[in-house]
């Protein structure tokens, strides 16, 4: 590995990361509510939008991310829609995160029986009310797990936003090995790089089940009844 040249062309890469850094951050933060929305509505049948957003989840489930992001950057201009790379990006790729971590959060809501909502509502609580109290604190570790995994991919998913000119970590990679001509090096970089954002969403990920199983653990149905009794 060539250091000098690594260092010659460290600022890019640094101003790389930071742009993939920003572009996921931006990405989870936009998909992960919306997306617990999406499924949330779906679960609860709500009248027009259930179906509505099942077509927008199949839909965008189906076609590949890259797709989206292309129609994002060169076609919403035909409808009078300009984006810039990076804004294309974000919108392409939170709208394809959205269809499937609701998917996540749809699955983890399924595995609360119909009977908690029915004591919930026998007790005089709203719906919110039962979400928050009820539902959450059994759904959440079984949520984790498949939410972190999908995070994750976005996290890596991330690098097909240079296909459209983002200069993000693999768009800056490619920039250096087209200059210098050397492949391998900056490879390495971007994959250890990527590896390392990776590791930080495992732990993240493995913190958030600590903090739930010691929360709720095996008694979340015994707990959050005695919260609503509290309430």
């Amino acid at each position: 590995m060539n250091l000098s040249l690594l260092q010659d062309y460290l600022p890019l890469i640094l101003s790389g990361f930071e742009t993939t850094l920003l572009l996921a951050l931006l990405v989870l933060v936009i998909a992960m509510p919306l997306a617990f929305f999406v499924a949330l509505f779906r679960h609860l049948r709500v009248f027009v939008l259930a179906p509505v957003l099942g077509s927008y989840v199949e839909t965008f489930r189906a076609l590949p991310a890259l797709v989206v992001l292309y129609f994002a950057f060169y076609g919403l201009p035909k409808f009078g829609l300009t984006l810039q790379p990076f804004q294309a990006a974000v919108l392409g790729m939170s709208a394809t995160s959205i269809a499937y971590v609701s998917e996540d959060f749809r699955a983890g809501l399924a595995t609360i029986t119909k009977t908690q909502w029915e004591a919930g509502e026998a007790l005089g609580l709203s719906r919110a009310r039962i979400i928050r109290r009820i539902i959450l604190p059994q759904a959440l570790p079984v949520m984790i797990p498949p939410v972190m995994a999908n995070a994750i991919i976005t996290v890596k998913a991330t690098s097909v936003a240079s296909l459209v000119g983002v200069q993000d970590l693999t768009g800056a990679a490619i920039s250096a090995m087209s200059i210098t001509f050397s492949a391998t090096d900056f490879l390495v970089v971007a994959a250890g790089i990527y590896l390392l954002l990776s590791g930080v969403m495992v732990f993240v990920q493995a913190v958030a089940e600590v903090v739930v199983a010691r929360r709720f653990g095996p008694f979340a149905v015994v707990s959050a009844r005695r919260r609503v009794l509290q309430a």
